[in-house]
């Protein structure tokens, strides 16, 4: 009998399986966990197997494999019981800004937050998203204090303190007036003389202070910096911007806060800008190779349709792919 077949026929599986997995820990100690019980059964078989094969090989080469097939099952078993590395924490920071973002069920919901999820899942990141009010979810960001912000508008402004991911939804800002209002923007000199309601800080207003000082006079036209986009409307209704009165707001967040809020009397008055929406990173807690990883997921999730997929529920116009 070969020297393998002489050891497999003295020492019995029990044996070889206390040999190849015990080591300081006590057998009864291991053999409570229940993952690791799974574990040790599948090598031993796997060991019992090979050892089979070995039966009809000569003496000393026997001895070897023998000895190589412990190493190894023993390997795999210290390679499968070991805890898997756990995943970055991420955390980022949104407002409601339906129909982009907004609470659903006591969590963070929308297009956006979609994306966004798909996103993580495809790096490995496990990702928080709070909706906190805008002006604190800014200030949040730019202190460090989040890994990144959305909705964001890619702006010089906003590069000095984020990456801007590759753009995500369309959208556009446009002019609302009074009902019956004989005004049609036609450029930047059409606002002469009027007060203009506009929700900021955020991308609007920076958009619409643009265009005001565009103007050859810096009070050619007043804007009217208010805490939300619904407090714009109202007062746009109630002509608290005079009779001439505008406001400037995404088409598409207007359009949604005068349906769900019951409000009328206003119209659409032109189209001042086409944009982007992207999701900002922060410079100061993500590097320059984590955003790389980001958007090339990003933009892979795009090129595979995945992207308009999760958008098309919320009837939104997805951006055109990065090339």
């Amino acid at each position: 009998m070969s020297s393998a077949a002489l050891l497999i026929e003295r020492f019995p599986a029990p044996l070889f399986s206390c040999l190849t997995f015990q080591s300081s820990q006590t057998r009864s100690g291991l053999w409570q966990d229940q993952e690791l019980f799974h574990v040790r059964a599948s090598m031993r078989r796997a060991l019992l197997m090979r050892m089979r094969i070995l039966k009809t090989i000569p003496q000393r080469a026997g001895l070897g494999l023998l000895f190589a097939v412990w190493a190894q099952a023993g390997a795999q078993a210290a390679e499968s019981a070991a805890p898997a590395a756990p995943q970055p924490q991420r955390y980022f920071v949104t407002e409601a800004f339906p129909p982009y973002t907004f609470m659903q069920a006591g969590r963070a919901a929308g297009p956006m937050v979609d994306v966004l999820e798909e996103v993580c899942i495809q790096l490995g990141w496990s990702c928080r998203i709070e909706v906190l009010p805008w002006r604190r979810a800014l200030a949040m960001a730019e202190r460090g204090q989040a890994d990144g912000l959305f909705t964001l508008l890619d702006t010089p402004e906003r590069r000095e303190l984020f990456r801007p991911s590759s753009p995500v939804l369309d959208g556009r800002y446009t002019l609302f007036a009074r009902a019956g209002q004989a005004f049609s923007y036609t450029g930047a000199a059409s606002l002469t003389g009027r007060q203009v309601g506009v929700y900021g800080p955020s991308g609007s207003s920076i958009s619409l202070r643009a265009l005001i000082d565009s103007l050859p006079s810096a009070d050619a036209a007043q804007l009217v910096l208010e805490p939300d986009n619904l407090t714009v409307l109202r007062k746009l209704v109630s002509g608290r911007y005079g009779d001439d009165g505008l406001a400037f707001m995404n088409e598409s967040v207007a359009l949604w806060l005068l349906r769900e809020n019951g409000l009328n009397g206003l119209q659409a008055a032109g189209v001042a800008k086409q944009f982007s929406y992207s999701f900002g990173l922060s410079r100061q807690r993500i590097s320059e190779r984590e955003f790389r990883r980001f958007n090339k997921a990003l933009d892979e999730l795009c090129r595979r349709g995945r992207t308009a997929e999760l958008i098309r529920p919320y009837a939104l116009p997805a951006s055109p792919c990065a090339k």
